[in-house]
């Protein structure tokens, strides 16, 4: 087999709602030279019928079926180590791209060699995949240094929909630790790719993401439960997640190589803007709660879990 381009990573536990769906968005791209390897994290419902239908009709998907259900981050992780492709893409298994989507983003990192990721613009849609809204992901992040980059992202980081850009597979690989048994580690992920370097958004809106159902119902459980999702064999840990990817994020930063005058004012922006952004954050709950606002619906989940990690979405 001739090695692609390309490679997409679909993990899925229990997807059988929205899994033809999905498959079919990604099938019907205008760019094709790709690989498409799904993870099934030993489904119990009828995904993996659906999944071997798919196969059977077209050699581009490669399927990884597990016996043992080992985890989020596992099954995230094993499709980048599973990848042949010079990019790679994670796809989740309730969300739809639209037929220009790995086109635009490819286009967009061939014109800048010195991006690591691109990602189009988001529109949110519900179950029955009717438009919520659009979704303004802010994450353009073309500063020519690491620190002003990381400082814009730990400014703008809101929903990680950026995660499901079109990545550089050998940067994923060296200089970001992927996914780990965090709920929030898609928040850390991205942080070290916006340090390794430019971060470009397609301003066309070509994403589609479900926020309701499944990819919202993590944020109900306790915090036992959520580790478990991500890997059943770990503890949960006394620290708060957020704290975590906080602290994660900084002793990366000053413990990579190279010049220590530069690692530690990448961790400072970092930390003045990540600060500021939570003080906002906490300063806006509490005026709502002052005048008795309740924010509904999409909103209240936003606003009640606004660093839950897209990683919850799939297995």
């Amino acid at each position: 087999m001739s090695t692609p381009r390309l490679t997409i990573g679909l993990p899925v536990y229990n997807g059988e709602v929205h899994i033809a769906e999905t498959l079919e968005s990604i099938l019907a791209q205008d760019f094709t030279d790709f690989e498409l390897i799904v993870g099934d994290n030993a489904s119990t419902d009828g995904t993996r019928d659906i999944l071997r239908d798919f196969a059977a009709r077209d050699e581009r998907i490669i399927l990884k079926l597990s016996d043992e259900n080992l985890g989020a981050a596992w099954n995230y992780n094993r499709l980048v180590t599973a990848a042949r492709g010079e990019l790679f893409k994670w796809a989740a298994a309730d969300d739809l791209i639209a037929p220009t989507y790995l086109s635009s983003c490819i286009n967009e990192l061939d014109r800048h060699p010195e991006a690591v990721l691109a990602y189009a613009g988001t529109t949110l849609i519900d179950d029955r995949g009717v438009r919520i809204r659009d979704h303004a992901d802010g994450l353009h992040l073309a500063q020519s240094q690491p620190w002003e980059r990381l400082r814009q992202f730990a400014a703008k980081r809101w929903l990680c929909n950026p995660c499901f850009g079109v990545a550089r597979t050998a940067v994923m690989r060296s200089d970001t630790t992927l996914i780990t048994a965090n709920r929030s580690s898609d928040v850390t992920f991205l942080a070290q790719m916006a340090v390794a370097g430019q971060i470009r958004e397609v301003p066309d809106r070509l994403f589609y993401r479900r926020v309701v159902g499944e990819s919202a119902s993590l944020g109900a459980h306790n915090r036992r439960a959520v580790a478990a999702f991500f890997d059943p064999h770990r503890s949960a840990g006394v620290m708060p997640p957020m704290l975590r990817v906080f602290v994660d994020i900084n002793r990366w930063i000053l413990t990579r190589r190279g010049a220590i005058v530069p690692r530690v004012r990448t961790a400072a922006a970092f930390s003045a803007a990540w600060t500021k952004r939570n003080a906002g954050v906490a300063l806006w709950r509490a005026r709502r709660r002052t005048r008795g606002g309740a924010v509904r619906g999409f909103y209240a989940s936003v606003a009640t879990a606004s660093d839950q990690s897209r990683t919850e979405v799939a297995r």
